[in-house]
């Protein structure tokens, strides 16, 4: 009888285990999947802080055509005429013979107001995966630029060039150090600009995210987070800022609205990737190309006006009327 007693008890161990095997094999796939959904990174996610301008959609569609997860920051991320590019450019390619791999999230941002920030950074969180630590890299494009000679420029905009570019950089580190750590990712600035005339205090700001970009790599190289730059001379200044172009097609009615990015070529494209995916990269990347026209055309079939100039999330936009035809 004892023995009898023994075999059915091994017998039911053995189920046991067998069923909680199953059960873990079966979360395992499960969060697999999740992961490598369309809802999810298949690469890691990337924050790029400002997509309100030409050059941080433009970034963006390059990333996430790449497969990542790109948050993208904005002013307002749901009603605002970028987050409505975005929407409309991730929807196309779904309908596409080849669906884009990975995915956009827009995100309140502002790299001068450090309680948007906070936000940003716990909504991020939110987003993430089971398993993911933290993100890959934050590339920051907010920025301000204004013309003008010192001695008639008035030193509003240049207060309003240092609170963007070298304020809001030093802002932007600290709210996203803490999902770079895990992953030992990348900060990645736009550095060194072009010395046109009229740009003194534009490039005296870049200048000084320059040197915050060495003193952040020495204070966070034993994180294994590494700080890069982009050298943007050879991007005309404004391009930087510029708010996305329209233009149209066809004169006949109902055609939409395009929309392009006429800031990077290809070749520049490839160097912010280098940046990202090199295994030690290196302090500073030239991005070092003329300024000839690379499109990104985004449908919009709605009437838009962008208004603001050097304001909200630190990115300079010029006012346009845009309008269908």
């Amino acid at each position: 009888m004892e023995a009898q007693t023994a075999l059915v008890l091994t017998i039911q161990l053995i189920a046991l285990f067998s069923i909680a095997g199953a059960l873990l094999l079966y979360l395992l796939c499960k969060v697999r999947a999740t992961r490598d959904d369309g809802h999810g990174p298949q690469r890691g996610s990337i924050l790029v802080t400002c997509a309100d301008t030409a050059l941080g959609l433009q970034i963006c569609t390059f990333f996430a055509s790449k497969g990542h997860r790109v948050f993208a920051g904005m002013k307002d991320p749901v009603e605002s005429l970028p987050a409505k590019l975005l929407k409309g450019w991730m929807k196309m390619r779904e309908n596409s013979d080849t669906p884009v791999a990975g995915s956009v999230v827009p995100l309140r941002m502002d790299v001068t107001r450090e309680d948007i920030l906070r936000e940003a950074a716990e909504a991020m969180g939110i987003h993430l995966n089971a398993g993911e630590r933290g993100i890959l890299a934050v590339i920051n494009t907010a920025g301000s630029v204004y013309r003008g000679r010192i001695d008639s420029q008035d030193s509003l905009q240049w207060e309003n060039m240092f609170k963007n570019n070298v304020m809001g950089c030093l802002r932007t580190a600290r709210a996203f150090i803490g999902l770079l750590r895990p992953t030992r990712g990348r900060l990645i600035l736009l550095g060194s600009g072009n010395e046109d005339d009229g740009l003194t205090v534009f490039t005296a700001t870049r200048n000084a995210v320059q040197g915050c970009a060495d003193a952040l790599r020495k204070e966070l190289r034993p994180y294994g987070v590494n700080v890069v730059t982009l050298d943007s001379r050879g991007v005309p200044a404004e391009a930087l800022f510029k708010a996305p172009i329209p233009y149209t097609i066809s004169d006949e009615e109902g055609v939409p609205t395009q929309y392009s990015a006429e800031v990077l070529t290809s070749s520049s494209l490839g160097v912010i990737e280098r940046a990202l995916y090199d295994s030690r990269p290196s302090e500073t990347y030239c991005l070092s190309v003329p300024n000839p026209k690379f499109q990104v055309k985004l449908p919009c079939r709605s009437s838009f006006k962008i208004t603001g100039v050097g304001s909200g999330n630190g990115c300079k936009q010029e006012p346009k009327q845009i309008q269908n035809v």
